[in-house]
C-alpha cells in the first residue's frame, strides 16, 4: 500500500454497510462457548466497590428506620389482598430461576459455570450473614429467611441476594433473553418481599447490593467470559455480510472492549475483524472513562452504544484515508442478531515491533514520520502510537487501528503524537537514525517543541512496557535531542533524601507527641486499653477505610489549580507521597520540592509549580475559614476549643520569635546587595509564572474542580471522625464534626511543629470532650483517628513515592 495511496484508487471491494443488522438465528439459552477464555473487566472492579459502598450505607440507614420507609411500608400495607397469591409466585420464582440456571449449565455440561454459581450463592449467603450480624448485632436465621413467604421482616433479604448473585454470576455466558428474564425475576421477586412483608425496603435493598457484591467478587476472582462471541458465530456473521473467508482465528494480542480476529478472505488478503460484544463493550466503555481519568489517556468520548464505537472507528479510518493517510481499508461493518457490532478492516504486511533492527530502513523511518504529519494535517490525531500500531509492507508503510483517535487535535495532543513517533523510532532502529529521522521531518524548531513531551506521562499505556525492554531512559533521550538541536535541557528540582538525621527528627517528635498527650488527657494507657476493647471495629474499618478518600478529593483540587491538565491516577499518588514525605522529612521544603519536581515533570514551569500549591493551599484555607464560620453564625454549634491559658500563653510566645526571626533575615536579605538583587529577580521570575496560573483560574470548571475538592476533603475528614466516635458508641452531628475538625486543622496549621503532632491530637480530645465525649472516650477516638488519617497512610506512601520515581513523576 503506497504512502500516497488514496481512498478513490482503492480496489473494488464490498461496499461498506454500517448498522446493516444480520439475520437472526433461533432462540439460543448460552451465548457464549462452553470453552471462551475468561477475563477480569473493570466492570466488575466498579461493580464491586459500588454494591460495598452501598451496602455500608444502607446498613447505616437502616436502623432506626427512616420516616420515609415507614411511610412506604404503609403504602405497600394498603395493596388489596386479593393480590397476595400474585406476590407469593413472584416470591417463588427467586428460589426456582436459580435451580433452572443451575440445572440447564449441568444439562449443557458447563462444569465452570456450576462452580461460578455455586461459589456466588455461597458468597452471597456468607456476606449477607455478616451484613446482618454487623448491623443486627446477632445472626440471622437462615433457614426462616429462605423459606417464609412472611413477616416478620429479615434483614438483608436473603433469598433475593442468592437469587440475585445467580443471576449475575451467569449473565455473561447466557442471551440477551435469558438476561432480561433473570433481572425481571429478580426485580419483581424484590417488590414481592416487600409487599408480604419478608423484608423492609432497606432489607431488600440491601439483599441486592449483597447479590451484586458477590457476583463481582466470584468474576473477579475466576474471571468471566464477557460475551465473546465463538469463532462459529463471527464467521457465520461474515458470510451474513458477504464476505468470504477461508480461515479465522483469535489474535494473539486483545484489547478490552473489543474482541479481535484475524481472518484471511478468499482472495487470499488479510482481514482484521473486530467485534464490540455485549458485556465486551461495557468493558470497554469503563476501562475508557478509567484510563482518561486516570492516566488521561486520548481516546474517543464514550460512545452510547456499540455500533457507534464501530461507526467511528470506521469514520474515522474513512477520513484518513481520504486525505491521503496509508491507514487500513474499511471493508464493511454490520450489526448482528445478538447486537454485536462487527467492523471488518484489510490490513497488508507486519507490524513495525516485528521487523528485525536491520530492515527498518531510512525510507521506512521517513514514511513513518510522513503518515503522522500527514494524520495531522487532516485534523486527527492517533493518541497511541508504537511498534504494534505501525505497520510495514515492502517499504510501506501503514498507521492502523484509530480506535483512539481524536478529531480536532488540541498542539498537546499533536506534540504526544510526535513524542510517542520519536520513541517508536528510536526503539526500533536506535537513538542516532530515530532523531535523525525526526530532526529531518520536523526540523530543529519542531523537535525543539517535541521536548517536554518525552515524558512516561505521554507515552501510551502499550508503548511503557516497550519502553522498559528496550533500556530507554526518556531523561537521556530528551538530553541527547537537546543538545542535537541546541535547545536548553529541562532542569528539575533536587529532591533531598532520607537521612538518619530526619528519622532521629521524626522518632523525637514521636515522643514529643507521647508526652505532649499524656499532660493534656491525663490518661494512661490502661484507659487506652480499655476503651479500645469496647470499640466496634466493624465501625472502626469503615472509618479507616473511609479516612483514606479525602486524599483523592485533595487530588481533585490539586487538578483545579493546574494550568495544564494532568492525570488523576499520578496527581492521586502525588497526594499519597506527601502523606510519606510529611512524616519521612517533616519540613514545607521536602514537600515543597516534591510539588516542584512532579509538575516540572509535567511541563509546568517552577514558578507555575510553587504556585500550583500556594493557591491549592489557599483556597483549601477559604474553604475552612467559611465552613467554621457558617458553622458558628448559622447554627447551634458552639464549641470552645481553647487550651488553658499557661499552654496558650507559650505558644504566643513561640510565635512571636518565630515571626521575629523572619523578619530579621528579610531585613538581612535586603541589606545585602547581591543577595537582594538575586531574591529579587527570582522572584520576579516566579511571580510572573505564577499570574499565568491565576488567570487560568477564570474558568469556572477549575473553580469547581479547587474549591470542590477541598470542600470535599473537609467532610470527609469530618464524616471519618464521626465514625471512629460511632465506633465507640457516641453518634455527632456533622456540624459538631466540621467546627472540631476545621478547629483543630486551623489551629495545627499555626503551631511550628510538622504534620501537628501532638497539637493536634490534644484538640481533638479537647474538641471532642466538649461535643459531650468523655475525656476517655475523646482520647480513644483522637488516637485511633491519627492513627488511621496520618501515621498508618505514609506506608503506602511511600509505595506511591517509590512509584512515581519508577514511572519518571518525580
Amino acid at each position: 500500500m503506497a504512502t500516497d495511496e488514496r481512498i478513490d484508487d482503492a480496489p473494488e471491494r464490498t461496499p461498506m454497510r454500517v448498522g446493516h443488522r444480520i439475520g437472526a438465528s433461533g432462540f439460543r439459552f448460552f451465548s457464549s462457548p462452553v470453552d471462551a477464555p475468561r477475563a477480569r473487566r473493570a466492570t466488575d472492579v466498579l461493580l464491586a466497590g459500588g454494591a460495598l459502598a452501598g451496602l455500608v450505607a444502607v446498613g447505616w440507614l437502616h436502623l432506626p428506620p427512616s420516616s420515609f420507609e415507614k411511610a412506604l411500608i404503609d403504602l405497600l400495607a394498603t395493596f388489596p389482598d386479593l393480590l397476595d397469591g400474585v406476590w407469593q409466585l413472584l416470591y417463588d420464582l427467586l428460589l426456582l430461576w436459580p435451580v433452572a440456571l443451575v440445572l440447564v449449565a449441568l444439562v449443557r455440561r458447563r462444569t465452570a459455570l456450576v462452580g461460578d454459581q455455586v461459589l456466588a450463592l455461597v458468597a452471597a449467603l456468607i456476606v449477607g450473614s455478616v451484613a446482618g450480624r454487623l448491623v443486627e448485632h446477632s445472626w440471622p436465621d437462615v433457614w426462616p429467611a429462605l423459606w417464609d413467604g412472611g413477616p416478620p421482616a429479615h434483614y438483608p433479604a436473603l433469598r433475593i441476594a442468592l437469587a440475585g448473585a445467580c443471576v449475575v454470576v451467569t449473565s455473561p455466558h447466557v442471551s440477551h433473553p435469558v438476561r432480561r428474564v433473570g433481572r425481571v425475576v429478580v426485580a419483581t421477586g424484590a417488590v414481592a418481599a416487600t409487599v408480604l412483608g419478608t423484608a423492609t425496603p432497606t432489607g431488600t435493598l440491601a439483599g441486592l447490593l449483597v447479590a451484586a457484591l458477590a457476583g463481582a467478587a466470584v468474576h473477579l476472582w475466576r474471571g468471566s467470559c464477557g460475551g465473546r462471541p465463538g469463532l462459529d458465530d463471527v464467521r457465520a456473521a461474515l458470510d451474513d455480510l458477504g464476505v468470504a473467508v477461508v480461515s479465522l482465528g483469535a489474535a494473539d494480542r486483545q484489547r478490552a472492549g473489543s474482541f479481535l480476529v484475524e481472518a484471511l478472505a478468499a482472495d487470499g488478503r488479510r482481514l482484521d475483524v473486530k467485534v464490540y460484544g455485549r458485556d465486551a463493550y461495557d468493558a470497554q466503555l469503563v476501562s475508557r472513562l478509567w484510563r482518561t481519568v486516570w492516566y488521561r489517556e486520548e481516546g474517543p468520548t464514550p460512545s452510547l452504544s456499540r455500533l457507534q464505537q464501530a461507526e467511528h472507528e470506521a469514520f474515522l479510518t474513512l477520513l484518513a484515508r481520504q486525505g491521503g493517510v496509508p491507514t487500513q481499508e474499511v471493508v464493511t461493518a454490520g450489526v448482528t442478531a445478538e447486537d454485536d457490532a462487527l467492523l471488518v478492516l484489510r490490513l497488508e504486511g507486519r507490524p513495525l515491533a516485528d521487523v528485525p533492527a536491520e530492515e527498518v530502513t531510512d525510507a521506512v523511518l521517513l514514511g513513518m514520520w510522513q503518515a503522522v504529519r500527514r494524520l495531522h494535517r487532516c485534523a486527527i490525531a492517533h493518541g497511541q502510537l508504537d511498534p504494534r500500531h505501525v505497520w510495514v509492507d515492502g517499504g510501506a508503510v501503514t498507521l492502523t487501528d484509530l480506535s483512539a483517535a481524536r478529531v480536532a487535535p488540541t498542539d498537546d495532543q499533536r506534540r504526544t503524537d510526535e513524542a510517542q513517533a520519536l520513541v517508536t523510532s528510536v526503539i526500533v532502529a536506535g537513538v542516532d537514525r530515530g532523531l535523525a529521522a525526526a530532526r529531518a521531518e520536523l526540523g530543529d524548531a519542531g523537535l525543539g517543541a517535541v521536548l517536554p513531551y518525552l515524558q512516561a506521562p505521554a507515552m501510551p499505556r502499550a508503548l511503557r512496557p516497550q519502553v522498559r525492554r528496550a533500556g530507554l531512559d526518556l531523561d537521556e533521550l530528551r538530553r541527547l535531542a537537546g543538545e542535537l538541536v541546541g535547545a536548553p535541557p529541562v532542569e528539575l528540582q533536587r529532591l533531598r533524601r532520607v537521612t538518619w538525621g530526619s528519622l532521629l527528627q521524626t522518632a523525637v517528635l514521636l515522643l514529643a507527641f507521647a508526652a505532649l498527650l499524656s499532660g493534656l488527657a491525663g490518661l494512661d494507657l490502661g484507659d487506652l486499653s480499655a476503651e479500645l476493647s469496647d470499640a466496634q471495629w466493624g465501625w472502626v474499618a469503615f472509618a479507616a477505610l473511609l479516612v483514606q478518600t479525602p486524599r483523592l478529593a485533595q487530588a481533585v483540587s490539586t487538578l483545579g489549580a493546574s494550568p495544564r491538565p494532568l492525570p488523576l491516577g499520578p496527581v492521586y499518588a502525588l497526594q499519597l507521597a506527601i502523606s510519606y514525605v510529611n512524616l519521612a522529612i517533616p519540613s514545607a521544603a521536602a514537600r515543597i520540592a516534591v510539588n516542584v519536581r512532579f509538575f516540572q515533570r509535567q511541563g509546568v514551569p517552577a514558578g507555575s509549580a510553587v504556585a500550583v500549591g500556594a493557591i491549592d493551599g489557599f483556597s483549601g484555607f477559604v474553604v475552612q475559614i467559611l465552613l467554621l464560620g457558617s458553622m458558628l453564625l448559622f447554627s447551634n454549634v458552639s464549641l470552645d476549643l481553647q487550651l488553658d491559658p499557661d499552654t496558650a500563653g507559650r505558644l504566643g510566645r513561640l510565635l512571636l520569635v518565630l515571626v521575629a526571626v523572619v523578619a530579621v533575615l528579610a531585613l538581612v536579605v535586603l541589606a545585602v546587595g547581591p543577595w537582594r538583587r538575586a531574591v529579587v529577580g527570582r522572584a520576579g521570575a516566579l511571580l510572573a509564572d505564577a499570574w499565568s496560573v491565576l488567570r487560568g483560574l477564570r474558568s469556572g470548571r477549575r473553580l469547581a474542580m479547587l474549591f470542590g475538592g477541598n470542600l470535599a476533603s473537609e467532610l470527609l475528614f469530618a464524616t471519618s471522625l464521626g465514625c471512629f466516635a460511632r465506633a465507640f458508641g457516641y453518634s455527632l452531628g456533622l456540624g459538631d464534626l466540621l467546627v472540631i475538625n476545621v478547629s483543630v486543622a486551623l489551629l495545627a496549621g499555626l503551631m511550628p511543629v510538622p504534620g501537628g503532632i501532638g497539637v493536634t491530637e490534644g484538640a481533638l480530645t479537647f474538641g471532642l470532650t466538649a461535643a459531650g465525649l468523655p475525656e476517655a472516650t475523646a482520647f480513644a477516638v483522637a488516637i485511633i483517628y491519627r492513627v488511621a488519617s496520618f501515621y498508618v497512610p505514609p506506608t503506602w506512601g511511600w509505595g506511591a513515592f517509590r512509584w512515581l520515581q519508577t514511572n519518571r513523576y518525580l
